[in-house]
């Protein structure tokens, strides 16, 4: 079979793709960077202003608050979602009764719209009726219960289960996937040799899996960065400040106080932080190969 050597003229079917992407990628974040350097109210006339918006964004207190919470947020949710993907894909890996059966269980949560989800979750963590103040108080830990969205201790962390439930079938589906690509004959081979679960987990499996789960630590890193529908329905950044996020202090800022110019800012940092996580992770996991 003779080898395909690429000709010049096969560039030119890149370029649909490449004009959908000029269009609907290069364009819309070129005009938002320059938006972030003027000041707009989205009706009159712009004016330039350089960077200030920038200086104020980064003395503002909410926005610093937010990207603390923002980092908080991405470290917390790769490290539970993955956590536990990895170990009920552990679980779904044999070909054992039902495996199928879970796999399609834990998925639905995904084809579930977030606002719906995010509702649920509102009345689930209602004072009065709620199912979980409810569970507490009938499991003699009335305690321990909260108005989980309107206290300042608890809203955020209660805001950060909602997405971790939701998203967690995915990664459970991408690592069962990435699994049962492994091949048997190494785990065979390393139980003659006495290796224990947690020894083929960690000195087989993990990796031979590695790179799947960069694929899924970025994904969730990413999708932590520029997370708003979950804050902006469960809590609307409240109460107070305590919940906002950069995408919702983006939003009360651009649309709610009409600085799109500022608000297009905060957009840029929110694309800067995606792209630095992202190219410095892979530098380092790179190296560490």
């Amino acid at each position: 079979m003779g080898t395909f050597k690429p000709k010049p003229q096969h560039a030119l079917y890149l370029l649909p793709a490449l004009a959908l992407y000029l269009v609907f990628f290069i364009g819309p974040f070129a005009q938002t960077m320059g938006f972030s350097l003027t000041k707009w109210d989205g009706i009159n006339e712009s004016a330039f202003i350089g960077f200030s918006n920038y200086l104020e964004m980064f003395k503002e207190p909410v926005f610093q608050q937010s990207l603390v919470r923002v980092l908080k947020w991405a470290l917390i949710q790769a490290a539970s979602q993955i956590g536990i993907a990895l170990f009920v894909a552990n679980l779904l890996r044999a070909n054992v009764r039902g495996a199928v059966f879970f796999r399609s269980v834990f998925f639905i949560p995904v084809v579930i719209s977030s606002a719906a989800i995010c509702l649920m979750f509102v009345v689930m963590y209602d004072n009065d009726i709620g199912l979980v103040n409810t569970a507490l108080r009938l499991l003699g830990l009335g305690r321990f219960t909260h108005i989980w969205l309107g206290e300042q201790s608890t809203a955020f962390y209660a805001a950060i289960v909602v997405p971790i439930w939701q998203g967690l079938g995915m990664y459970i589906v991408i690592l069962v996937s990435g699994l049962q690509g492994l091949p048997e004959e190494v785990y065979e081979s390393s139980m003659l040799d006495g290796a224990n679960a947690w020894q083929r987990f960690w000195r087989i499996t993990l990796p031979m899996l590695w790179p799947i789960v960069q694929v899924c630590i970025i994904l969730t890193v990413s999708g932590a960065f520029k997370n708003f529908d979950y804050i902006y329905i469960l809590t609307a950044g409240g109460p107070g400040s305590s919940t906002h996020v950069l995408a919702t202090y983006m939003y009360d800022k651009a649309f709610v106080g009409l600085r799109f110019g500022y608000g297009s800012a905060v957009a840029v940092v929110i694309f800067a932080l995606g792209m630095l996580f992202t190219m410095g992770f892979k530098l380092l996991t790179t190296r560490e190969e």
